[in-house]
């Protein structure tokens, strides 16, 4: 199971509409014979690619899988009907796949033919890589963590802008977290403000980037901003008080501009905004705002989990980050976990969880 997902997490991030999802299968010497992870819409599943990888030694062996097998027809066959064709004898799944599609019937239908079926082995490890998954499929929007970087302090900005709060190691692991979402979410003060152009940098091999979207009630972002046409695709949210010449400006550059309903004052509506992501089956969003945005999710309980960077030092006089940490605690599921990258700490947090329950 360590191995399937250690297969599903190389995974996060290019599986879209689908989850990250990872499988190995295993011969009786308790060699690893073939692995595979989910493809994007309209390819094969993990238990597919796996398969196809051991070939016809599959026969008689075991397989690993971080979610429960499909047994319906969508883009792909059942992945049930391949691990019965491939002769698999035993299956050890993660956790059960809570899609009103899926639910148990893979495991009910695999046991039916007399297949073993173990479950619960890895299930929150996978249940972490499933959570994005398990939120769209639940509530039709994507599951957003909440990214910030501050000083001890308390504070994510100088007052004149500019420079970087944390250190080298931090920017890899932000880095890394944006490998891993489907979209990138900020404001527009961000972009005007830095130029951000929300890549990921160095580029990845297969030079896949998320999307990027920008909460831009009045479609104030230039179409010369980096982040527009820039290494990828942007979606900008505005509303229908945008100035029609400006829209066409941004998608005369390359953008795509959608309308969002308006909250009372004018601004875009979060709700609103995150099912239109979800209209577009994006299942994470890493929100990297400053703190007017940021702290408008928090306020509409639209934030699924934090990750926030501390570094080692006092700014003083500076910008305050959208909530302080004791403000969050009521709000955290679980004790939070705090890891050391480089200089700064990491704080990681979940506030809702969803899928099967696990321990």
């Amino acid at each position: 199971m360590e191995a399937a997902l250690a297969v599903a997490r190389r995974a996060r991030g290019r599986t879209h509409p689908n989850p990250p999802v990872g499988a190995v299968v295993v011969g009786n010497d308790g060699i690893i014979l073939g692995e595979g992870a989910t493809q994007p819409a309209g390819g094969d599943h993990a238990e597919v690619m796996a398969l196809r990888a051991a070939g016809a030694r599959a026969r008689g062996a075991r397989l690993a899988v971080t979610l429960e097998p499909c047994n319906h027809h969508g883009h792909t066959p059942p992945c049930t009907q391949a691990i019965l064709q491939a002769g698999i004898r035993r299956v050890v799944a993660a956790i059960r796949d809570t899609n009103p599609g899926v639910r148990g019937g893979g495991f009910d239908y695999l046991r039916g033919q007399g297949v073993e079926v173990v479950t619960g082995v890895g299930a929150r490890a996978a249940s972490d890589l499933a959570q994005g998954h398990f939120k769209l499929t639940e509530t039709g929007r994507p599951h957003v963590t909440a990214k910030w970087a501050m000083t001890r302090d308390g504070k994510v900005a100088q007052p004149t802008g500019g420079g970087r709060i944390t250190g080298n190691p931090a920017w890899r692991r932000v880095h890394e977290m944006r490998d891993a979402a489907d979209a990138i979410i900020t404001g527009v003060d961000s972009i005007l403000v830095d130029d951000s152009r929300l890549t990921v940098r160095p580029p990845p091999a297969d030079g896949r980037q998320p999307l990027r979207v920008v909460v831009d009630s009045n479609a104030r972002t230039r179409p010369s901003s980096r982040v527009v046409g820039h290494d990828g695709r942007v979606l900008i949210l505005t509303t229908a008080a945008a100035p029609p010449d400006r829209v066409h400006s941004l998608k005369e550059a390359g953008a795509e501009v959608r309308t969002c309903a308006p909250t009372p004052a004018g601004r875009v509506d979060i709700s609103t905004a995150l099912d239109l992501l979800g209209d577009l089956r994006l299942s994470t969003a890493l929100l990297e705002a400053g703190p007017a945005l940021t702290g408008a999710f928090l306020a509409a309980d639209a934030v699924d989990s934090l990750a926030v960077f501390v570094a080692p030092w006092s700014m003083g006089d500076g910008l305050e980050a959208a909530a302080d940490i004791d403000s969050l605690r009521s709000r955290m599921l679980d004790r939070p976990r705090i890891s050391e990258i480089g200089k700064d700490s990491l704080l990681e947090a979940d506030l809702h969880r969803y899928g099967p329950a696990v321990t």
